[in-house]
């Protein structure tokens, strides 16, 4: 056999605690941490080490140092929840307390664990999934229950009023061409969130993108009476983009832009070489009513719909606030699939730029994001 091997059982036990994936902290009976992690250090914000601390200068929280309190003095395991600000915005912890005892020297010494869980991005993605499962059961409800509606109408005016029963088609076909829209953007937006959708980056000017797409948006600016022109700064500088993924993020922008743009005004998609030279901005500004400040953090949220009066129909009815979203391309109506935006964000994103919103209610808002500079020498 080999030699009986010395071992250090003090910092064998630490490296112990550092393998436990959670803050942990070994407390006495009066309540001083005698262990620790570093994932508590890192948790609590502090330097040096807890060991010697009591837990009252480590929480802050009165509400969680009193159950610490009460399960070391009923020496009792227990676990609950606490949240640390606001509920969905704040922190979400799961604190649980368990006694620990060994016998030395015939003396009892009694310590207690305790471990926090951090639930925040767990009760995040939770609140996520039933938002996701609630807003694209509303989606799909509206247009399948008005498709049901005009079916059953059909059929009864198919054979007495064959102009009406044509209209009726008509409209099932923009139904289903509404829910085929919807369909498609969530599958898109699913393949970009994953990394599925390939980008074909190539050196292309700022300018050509802006005016390819000015060209497609042309027609239904003037279709609806609003004035659309170019503000280009640097329009030869050359960015890393592929350039039907941005000319879909530009369209998008446009879209909406001119969707709540009331007649007579104007939109302007431009572009704006940023400080330093490494990244080139794009920007579309439109004069609508604005979009409230409350809303702004959550207009690229998908399903997000921001109730506001920027549709065009609503500027012709006083005192009426529209319902309004971040539609997609060719979404009709005012609201659109509300998945638009969170498309451009994606997009703008994978390609290592930045996307925002500003906005001042009463006088319009502004799209801007942001793509690398390359140079010709760069494509691959």
């Amino acid at each position: 056999m080999d030699d009986q091997t010395t071992i250090d059982y003090h910092t064998f036990f630490q490296k112990l605690l550092e393998v436990v994936p959670w803050p942990l902290m070994i407390v006495d009976t009066d309540l001083v941490v005698r262990f620790s992690n570093a994932r508590a250090l890192n948790l609590f914000e502090m330097s040096g080490s807890l060991d010697g601390l009591r837990v009252d200068q480590v929480m802050t929280d009165p509400a969680m140092l009193q159950f610490v309190r009460q399960c070391v003095e009923t020496r009792s395991a227990r676990s609950k929840e606490y949240t640390r600000g606001n509920a969905g915005v704040g922190m979400e912890w799961n604190v649980t307390v368990t006694p620990l005892a060994h016998e030395q020297t015939g003396q009892e010494l009694r310590f207690f664990a305790i471990v926090i869980e951090d639930f925040t991005e767990l009760r995040r993605l939770e609140r996520a999934r039933r938002d996701f499962i609630a807003n694209i059961s509303h989606e799909l409800r509206t247009p399948l229950a008005s498709v049901r509606l005009l079916a059953e109408t059909l059929e009864e005016a198919i054979d007495t009023d064959p102009e009406q029963a044509q209209a009726f088609v008509e409209k099932i076909e923009n139904e289903v061409h509404h829910l085929t829209d919807l369909v498609t953007e969530l599958l898109d937006l699913s393949r970009i969130e994953s990394g599925q959708t390939p980008m074909s980056i190539e050196p292309v000017e700022a300018e050509l993108l802006v005016r390819e797409v000015m060209a497609r948006m042309l027609p239904q600016a003037q279709r609806h009476r609003v004035q659309l022109r170019t503000e280009i700064e640097q329009g030869k500088t050359l960015v890393a983009a592929d350039s039907k993924q941005i000319a879909r993020v530009l369209v998008n922008l446009l879209h909406n832009a001119i969707k709540f743009t009331p007649s007579g005004g104007a939109v302007v998609i431009g572009t704006y070489l940023q400080s330093g030279g490494n990244t080139q901005g794009f920007f579309v500004r439109d004069t609508g009513a604005g979009i409230p400040p409350e809303d702004l953090p959550r207009i690229f949220e998908r399903f997000y719909k921001v109730n506001r009066a920027r549709s065009k129909a609503d500027f012709n009815k006083p005192g009426r606030l529209g319902v309004s979203g971040g539609g997609g391309i060719g979404s009709g109506g005012g609201g659109g699939s509300g998945l638009g935006l969170a498309i451009a964000r994606h997009v703008v994103e994978a390609h290592g730029g930045r996307i925002k919103a500003e906005s001042t209610l009463g006088q319009g808002s502004t799209f801007t994001f942001t793509l690398p500079v390359t140079r010709r020498s760069d494509a691959r």
